[in-house]
């Protein structure tokens, strides 16, 4: 049985993304940068409180940018996994392959939405065992249902490693944003006391978009990571 180190994953993972890094953003950035900058500067204001969330809101704000950015998970994830492979082709493979993925989400969604809701902690075990889920359909191509079948048998007797690297991986993406957000806004102050608010405004959007579209690579990386590390 592979062995699962956390502190392996994250070399493995970060060892894949430096080579490949302009290609990664060349495939990532118009589905994940391009989607949230728009959304920002011409979208519809986020809601400050639940009530707010309409149903138009959460399609705008939530449910689009998720479909979109399947493109680029899959696409990082192809590149990662079949390193030769030129990007024209791992977005050609994501394309065909996002609906595979959305069929695969909408299997799990109940079950691990039902449990992040009553038990956080074993919501985030079922996270954990179907990690592996994206890579999979992208790189051997199998139907919904043996995808989620093939990801809890590949994650079996590693459940918690994977578990315990996405809790850490979530305390990383949370002082990542924080951090972002407050390099923003205070780009976003200095250039709105000299008379540059609209720039202000563009630039705070760009570092979060940005971020975040390195989140979501870092993420599709380390979950190929694994993959290839227990395949």
């Amino acid at each position: 049985m592979a062995s699962l180190a956390i502190g392996d994953i994250w070399q493995t993972t970060f060892a894949a993304i430096r080579p490949r890094l302009g290609e990664l953003i060349a495939v990532a950035a118009p589905f994940t940068l391009l989607v949230e900058m728009v959304l920002t500067l011409f979208g519809p204001t986020p809601p400050k409180t639940l009530p707010e969330y309409t149903t138009n809101i959460v399609l705008v704000l939530v449910v689009l940018p998720a479909l979109i950015g399947m493109i680029a998970q899959l696409a990082v994830t192809r590149l990662v996994a079949v390193p030769e492979e030129p990007p024209r082709l791992a977005l050609a493979a994501a394309f065909a392959t996002v609906p595979i993925y959305l069929g695969a989400l909408l299997l799990t969604a109940a079950p691990t939405g039902l449990g992040m809701l009553l038990f956080i902690l074993p919501g985030l075990y079922l996270v954990a065992r179907l990690y592996v889920v994206a890579p999979i359909i992208a790189v051997e191509r199998v139907g919904p249902v043996a995808a989620v079948q093939r990801s809890w048998a590949m994650t079996a007797g590693h459940g918690g490693p994977v578990l315990l690297f996405l809790l850490l991986l979530l305390l990383f993406l949370f002082g990542a944003t924080m951090l972002a957000a407050g390099v923003g806004s205070a780009f976003a102050s200095v250039l709105t006391v000299i008379g540059l608010k609209a720039v202000g405004g563009f630039v705070a959007a760009l570092i979060s978009a940005s971020v975040s579209m390195l989140i979501a690579i870092a993420t599709a990386a380390a979950a190929t990571v694994i993959y290839l590390k227990l395949r």
